[in-house]
């Protein structure tokens, strides 16, 4: 019998060459997949078979225990292409780690040999375009804590046993193609710390076993098709921090248990279809940060205990039907950083509501019914301050006015009766339209350079613009003066403002020809191909959207999403003279241009048909005269015409596009002809020159009859009473006679002249 120190030795010599067999294994199982793939990637640079002989551990990506075998092999962003089909998995009995992370190109099904790592305590295969269904051998991973399989093309339902593994903390399926139901199974993850299903097709309820869950502290369920209610049960997760149910089909109140969820700090609710009233002790603990209640149908009261924790930072209940926020909810909310309530039915005092809150930086009560005088000790830190469509009233402060933060200011459809100097260098937007405000062109400051939207737009401003307005606003987009009472001439500076997409004139006093140097603003010339925003936020806003009001076929309709897609100029409702100049012509971005209800003179221009883009074209009411131009047929993508109320004559072009305007788009003018007026241009040329003659000649026997009826008539009177006044009786006869033949005479000579 071998003595103990030599029993050792053959036993150590046993042990080494077995884990040396065993790296062996593993190298030549981590070459053949290399050469299985289309292009290995960063992979090339020293996974190669010439380092066969050096040690793999230092291979990049990969990590060795103390006998060299591989325990950890970590492909992060490496542009890898090719599938796992030839990645032999039994032939690494000792990897506890598995990364292949990022690899867009990395793309196939996940093989089911994948269950053969038994060792395996983290899998990561996110941010790839892996296929097919998840291999339900994966639940053979039983000492597997983190699973993330999220970001790729994965389809077909959630197998139930792998929701039986109750080890898994973390499990991560989100932003796939998964479809069915979540298995019930759930119940059985007694572990699990966050589960990530989001951005998937699941749909059904959400199974009450969800209770059993005591560990979990992040349950992530938006964007999918859940549907029902949210079950009572979800209140015995004592640990949840964050519930994310957004985005689905959920239906029903929110259930009074979430209320008392002691460590609860973000709950998403937006886009569902939940409804009734919010449960009256939300926010009655500790730690609550972030509530989300958007686009859905709550009715009643805010809970008052919103802010009890002092906590508070996000509340966002936009597109519901709130009607009551009372002072004590908000007031003393000193937390809050960002506020979206529009969209509702809330009638509040808008000064009673809100107090002092240093941290605030957006705000937005627009389409509510708040009334009341804006305070001005909320805004000390406003970025976004979005008051639109309430019944505000009074002097807009002058603190918000030169607020150093202050980016986007939107106080339109209101009863503000006053505009302060506005010196708020930081501002890329004003909303000012549809108040009570009065004076001459709004005290701006000049050269601001930041500015991209000014819309001050039906108010009562009067007087001139100012030469510099052209100069001062380098960046702006949008300019809407309309339903005013400005008066004067457009200024020439105007042709400045290379950016601006959308000028709106119309509506005021204002006179003169239109100039030919508004030709030169570039951003009309060029065609529109982003849809890119307005506005150029530093920060990632999702509770403001910019928009504007634009006359579109003769309705005014409100933009927002496609803003950035309309270019156009409404001029309309003023009284500028002379002729459309031609130059206007080389705006071929424009999609609308209004110039009617003006005294427009001339011609339409020969090369209206250079303006492709446009969609809408308003010259009615003018007085223009000549043909319609051929070049209009070029206008394919026109959807709206109107030259009614002018003096154009001739045949109305016939093409395909104007062949499906009706007869109102060309009426009171005289002189058309053509398709889809009712008179046909050949009977129309043909009958016209006859009827002058007729009616020349009318007037040429009017006269002659004239001339005619005074010389009868004189000689006639003349013959006739002289004669037998003084005469003697006897001549009576011959004079009476010889007066009779002179009438005769005088007929037939006015007859044979008229005939």
């Amino acid at each position: 019998m071998p003595s103990s120190p030599l029993l050792f030795f053959l036993l150590f010599l046993c042990f080494f060459c077995t884990q040396l067999s065993c790296t062996e294994t593993e190298v030549q199982a981590l070459l053949a997949w290399r050469s299985s793939l289309k292009d290995p990637g960063c992979l090339t640079q020293n996974w190669t078979s010439n380092n066969i002989s050096t040690d793999p551990c230092q291979w990049r990506g990969i990590k060795c225990n103390e006998t060299g075998s591989i325990i950890s092999l970590s492909i992060l962003s490496c542009q890898i292409d090719g599938t796992l089909d030839k990645f032999n998995f039994s032939s690494f009995p000792n990897l506890t780690r598995l990364e292949m992370v990022g690899n867009e190109n990395l793309h196939g099904g996940i093989p089911k040999e994948i269950g053969t790592l038994h060792n395996l305590q983290f899998l990561d295969l996110r941010f790839n375009n892996l296929v097919g269904e998840i291999p339900v051998t994966i639940s053979n991973l039983s000492n597997l804590e983190d699973l993330d399989l999220s970001f790729n093309l994965l389809t077909g339902a959630i197998p139930s046993a792998i929701l039986n593994m109750s080890g898994l903390h973390s499990l991560d399926l989100g932003l796939n193609n998964l479809t069915g139901q979540i298995p019930r199974t759930i119940g059985n993850m007694f572990n699990l710390e966050e589960l990530s299903l989001n951005g998937n097709y699941i749909n059904g309820a959400i199974p009450r076993e969800i209770e059993h869950l005591n560990k979990l502290t992040g349950l992530y369920l938006y964007k999918n098709e859940l549907s029902g209610q949210i079950p009572l049960e979800i209140g015995n997760m004592t640990e949840l921090q964050i519930a994310d149910l957004s985005d689905n089909k959920l239906q029903g109140n929110i259930p009074a248990t979430i209320a008392q969820l002691p460590n609860l700090s973000e709950l998403d609710l937006e886009n569902n279809q939940l409804n009734g009233t919010v449960p009256p002790y939300l926010g009655n603990n500790s730690n609550l940060e972030w509530i989300m209640l958007s686009n859905n149908d709550f009715i009643g009261t805010f809970p008052p205990l919103l802010c009890r924790s002092g906590k508070l930072k996000y509340l966002w209940a936009t597109k519901n039907s709130f009607n009551s926020l009372l002072p004590i909810t908000l007031k003393n909310c000193s937390s809050l950083i960002e506020l979206d309530l529009s969209d509702n039915n809330i009638r509040a005092d808008v000064s009673q509501t809100f107090g002092e809150h240093p941290n605030l930086s957006i705000i937005n009560l627009s389409e509510n019914r708040f009334y009341g005088r804006l305070p001005s000790n909320w805004v000390k830190n406003i970025m976004i301050l979005s008051l639109q469509d309430n019944r505000l009233r009074g002097d807009i402060p002058k603190e918000l006015a030169n607020s150093t933060s202050l980016v986007i200011l939107n106080l339109s459809n209101n009863n503000f009766s006053s505009l302060p100097l506005i010196q708020a260098p930081t501002l890329q937007s004003l909303h000012v339209s549809n108040n009570k405000l009065t004076g001459e062109f709004p005290l701006l400051q000049q050269n601001w350079t930041n500015l991209v939207t000014l819309d001050i737009g039906k108010n009562n401003f009067y007087g001139e613009m100012p030469s510099w307005i052209g100069s001062s606003f380098p960046v702006l987009k949008i300019l809407r003066l309309g339903s005013n009472m400005f008066e004067g001439y457009i200024p020439p500076k105007l042709s400045m403002l290379n950016n601006l997409r959308l000028l709106d004139f119309s509506n005021n006093n204002l006179k003169g020809p239109i100039p030919h140097v508004l030709s030169h603003m570039h951003s009309m010339v060029v065609k529109t191909i982003t849809n890119d925003s307005y506005i150029d936020l530093y920060f990632n806003s999702t509770v403001y959207e910019e928009s504007i009001d634009f006359m579109w076929k003769g309705v005014e309709a409100t933009y927002q999403e496609t803003i950035a897609l309309l270019t156009g100029i409404d001029l309309s409702c003023n009284a500028f003279s002379g002729e459309i100049p031609e130059d206007l012509m080389k705006l071929q971005g424009l999609i609308s241009l209004n110039l009617s209800r003006n005294q427009l003179s001339g011609m339409i221009p020969h090369n209206i048909g250079n303006l492709t883009s446009l969609e809408v074209l308003d010259l009615s009411m003018n007085l223009l005269s000549g043909t319609i131009p051929p070049s209009i047929l070029n206008l394919t993508g026109l959807d709206a015409l109107n030259l009614s109320h002018n003096k154009l004559t001739g045949q109305i072009p016939s093409g395909p596009q104007l062949q499906t305007f009706n007869l109102s788009a060309f009426s009171y003018n005289d002189g058309l002809c053509g398709f889809p007026l009712p008179n046909n241009c050949l009977t129309h040329n043909n009958s016209i020159v006859p009827l002058l003659r007729n009616e020349a000649r009318h007037k040429k026997l009017e006269v002659i009859w004239i001339i005619c009826s005074v010389i009868l008539g004189y000689v006639t009177g003349f013959w006739a009473y002289f004669g037998a006044l003084y005469w003697k009786i006897s001549l009576r006869f011959v004079v009476f006679h010889f007066t009779d033949k002179m009438q005769d005479k005088m007929m037939k000579w006015c007859g044979r002249y008229l005939h």
